[in-house]
C-alpha cells in the first residue's frame, strides 16, 4: 500500500507541503531531512539558528520546525516575531526541554510541542496530524 503524499490546496491546487527545519544541531536537522524527503513527499528547507528562520520564512512554508534553543534567535524569540512576516502556516516545537508559560502562551501559534529524542514514526505522525 503506497502512502499518501502531504499536499496543500493553495489555490486549488494539491502541491507538496513545504517545512522549514530549524535546529542548530546539524546533524539531527540531517536526520530529519531524511526522514522528510525518504518517502514521505515533503519539499523541505533547513535554517541553523533564529535569525536564519526569519531570512527564509515566508508564505510558500507551510510547517515550521523550531528547535527551542539555537543561537541569535531562540525558538520563543522567532514565534514572538511571525506576525512580521508572511507565514501563515503550523508551527511544532522540537526541543530536549519540556514546554514553560511562555510558550504555553503562544498555544495558538503552536500546533505541537515535541520533547527530543523523537521516533521517526512519530515526528512523521505528528507532522502529519496538523493537515
Amino acid at each position: 500500500m503506497q502512502q499518501s503524499q502531504p499536499t496543500s490546496e493553495r489555490g486549488g491546487e494539491a502541491r507538496e507541503q513545504t517545512v522549514l527545519l530549524a535546529d542548530d544541531d546539524e546533524a539531527f536537522r540531517e536526520t530529519l531531512v531524511i526522514w522528510l524527503t525518504g518517502e514521505e513527499g515533503w519539499s523541505v528547507r533547513e535554517a541553523a539558528d533564529g535569525e536564519d528562520v526569519l531570512s527564509k520564512l515566508d508564505g510558500s512554508v507551510d510547517v515550521l520546525v523550531l528547535d527551542r534553543r539555537m543561537p541569535n534567535l531562540s525558538g520563543p524569540e522567532v514565534i514572538d516575531r511571525l506576525d512580521e512576516t508572511a507565514f501563515d502556516g503550523d508551527v511544532f516545537v522540537l526541543s530536549a526541554y519540556q514546554a514553560d508559560e511562555h510558550l504555553n502562551d503562544d498555544s495558538d501559534r503552536i500546533a505541537a510541542y515535541v520533547t527530543k529524542p523523537v521516533r521517526r514514526e512519530e515526528f512523521i505522525e505528528r507532522l502529519e496530524s496538523g493537515r
